[in-house]
């Protein structure tokens, strides 16, 4: 049971870590056009308004990741207030 607990621990966080590298690949590639100055003002405004979704995405994605693992911790935290 550990050994298939592990495993789909493993895979989660192989999940998790595709889920916040794609934003963040985003968020890369318009930073370094926005460093470039080779954008117009429009492309530029564009960048930053597809740098803030993404961030707000990453946001979202830490916060269920976190919620996740606070209701996988509540159980726990009950049965050791009761022993």
């Amino acid at each position: 049971m550990g050994m298939a607990n592990g495993q789909g621990r493993t895979g989660e966080l192989a999940l998790l870590g595709h889920d916040l590298r794609t934003p963040l690949t985003i968020i890369n590639g318009y930073a370094q056009l926005l460093n470039s100055n080779e954008l117009s003002p429009e492309q530029r405004a564009r960048a930053c308004e597809l740098i803030l979704e993404k961030c707000q995405e990453l946001n979202e994605l830490i916060r269920a990741f976190l919620e996740a693992r606070e209701s996988e911790l509540e159980p726990v935290a009950a049965v050791e207030q009761t022993a």
